[in-house]
């Protein structure tokens, strides 16, 4: 009985723990960014300054919305997936030409 429970626990422990997904934002942008959010706030940047790359938040699968709003509060969105599947780094980056990437790292 023991060893049932005991394996239960470790394929719990093991199914219930994150992918290991981390996002984090790039401003190429030709002014600051006031915020920059991702789902309905489940990460929220703030003040990201020019050519600046902010620290990697966790971030759990599933498909998002992205919105960058500069300190003009001009509004720039877009979509994404987070697969349910694997790990990794995504750069959510705007450029100078308001192009928005989200970028694998390796």
């Amino acid at each position: 009985m023991r060893l049932i429970l005991y394996s239960f626990s470790i394929l719990f422990l093991l199914t219930a723990c994150s992918k290991g997904y981390e996002a984090r934002v790039i401003n190429l942008n030709l002014e600051k960014l006031d915020s920059v959010v991702v789902g309905k706030n489940v990460l929220v940047f703030t003040d990201v300054d020019l050519q600046q790359k902010t620290d990697y938040k966790n971030l759990k699968s599933g498909t998002y919305t992205l919105q960058f709003v500069t300190k003009s509060k001009k509004r720039y969105s877009t979509e994404f997936i987070i697969p349910s599947k694997g790990k990794g780094k995504r750069s959510l980056q705007i450029d100078a030409i308001n192009n928005m990437s989200v970028i694998v790292e390796k």
